[in-house]
């Protein structure tokens, strides 16, 4: 595993913009992984700058919607597919036919959570996934709990993770969402999850030095070695305090902060 520390958000948004152009450019066919919510709004603004300057090729990019809310179709502006075709999808070009998504609209959605892994299978699996870090530790919607062998499925959000989607819906929070699972998160060739705030510090400290176990579903990181951590300052803060004895662990640490 590494970590690149930077002083913030902003920074941090360039860090991991420059690890998925990386990416793209070595491989034009990227099947990548995008996660949504407030963290990765920098790195999709970022890529979409890129894109628009000639300086990055997305027309043969596969993208993979991560998440979504159990029953909320895709013309909803609140449908986490709608957020992030709004911000990264339509300006970047992408598509219709390079998106594997979670259709929360329909009427059997144990199925296609089903079948959204096997679309991921049949297109040889997600070479970089991008994932933020819910403050219970979640990544994508795994909430506390979800095991390691755990493939996409409905889940019920807990109320630390309704209490957060309230500002989006404001009414009415949608109970149970759909999500990517953990063994295929972990299967990923590239795994960069971004944390940014202090309201993170603990459950990253906690994801990468406290014990691998489903009560901190990102601790499972831990368990493959093809992760970079991206964080400010504020989020990284408590691991940096135990930097001396962290860096005799399996994480390489990269601090780029004044």
């Amino acid at each position: 595993m590494k970590m690149i520390i930077v002083n913030n958000y902003e920074e941090m948004s360039e860090a991991a913009t420059e690890l998925v152009a990386d990416a793209i450019t070595a491989n034009p066919s990227l099947k990548l992984g995008l996660t949504t919510g407030n963290t990765p709004v920098g790195l999709y603004s970022r890529l979409c700058e890129r894109y628009r300057a000639g300086n990055l090729l997305l027309n043969e990019v596969r993208v993979i919607s991560t998440e979504e809310y159990l029953g909320v179709p895709p013309e909803d502006q609140r449908s986490l597919f709608s957020w992030l075709n709004r911000v990264f999808i339509h300006p970047c070009g992408i598509a219709p036919d390079r998106i594997i998504r979670m259709r929360g609209e329909d009427m059997e959605p144990q199925l296609v959570c089903e079948q959204f892994d096997e679309e991921i299978r049949n297109a040889g699996g997600i070479d970089l996934i991008v994932e933020g870090i819910g403050r219970n530790g979640h990544i994508g919607f795994n909430e506390p709990g979800s095991l390691p062998a755990a493939r996409s499925r409905i889940v019920a959000l807990t109320n630390e993770t309704l209490d957060h989607n309230y500002q989006y819906w404001h009414h009415s929070v949608p109970q149970y969402g759909m999500t990517i699972g953990l063994a295929t998160i972990l299967a990923a060739k590239h795994i960069v999850l971004m944390a940014s705030g202090a309201s993170k510090a603990e459950s990253l400290l906690q994801a990468l030095t406290g014990p691998v176990t489903a009560d901190v579903p990102a601790s499972y990181l831990q368990n493959v070695p093809n992760v970079t951590v991206v964080a400010d300052k504020e989020a990284a803060k408590l691991i940096v305090e135990r930097q001396g004895a962290f860096l005799e662990g399996k994480v390489q640490i990269a601090c780029r902060y004044s």
